[in-house]
């Protein structure tokens, strides 16, 4: 599976080790989630930038809060893959507070093709 990172502890971005560990985390949560710190270790960039690194394969992103949640310009590469089944079995693992971008980054007819085949 090409997971990048590990998605469930502060090494995804996280700052403390209790990152997504108790409930009441959230968006603006204090726990160490990639919220609050995935910028300051610099795991964020551009995604025209990932993009161009990975024509024709599935990302997905979590996304900064600085960031507009429905068309956020950076983000943290989590996973890639040409195959969309690993990118969403990845996923699952990302903890339940993070906003979380999946798109196929090629060309439309590949797209749809593969939308009428699901």
């Amino acid at each position: 599976m090409p997971i990048m990172i590990n998605l469930t502890s502060a090494e995804h971005g996280g700052t403390s080790l209790a990152c997504g560990t108790h409930d009441g985390c959230s968006t603006d949560c204090d726990c160490g989630c990639p919220y609050t710190g995935m910028e300051e270790k610099g795991r964020v960039e551009l995604i025209a930038d990932v993009e161009r690194r990975y024509p024709g394969e599935w990302l997905a992103f979590v996304i900064p809060p600085s960031e507009d949640d429905y068309a956020p310009e950076r983000g943290m590469l989590v996973v890639h893959s040409a195959d969309d089944a690993e990118v969403f079995a990845a996923i699952t693992r990302i903890t339940h507070n993070q906003v979380v971008h999946v798109y196929y980054n090629g060309a439309l007819d590949d797209y749809l093709a593969w939308a009428e085949g699901a």
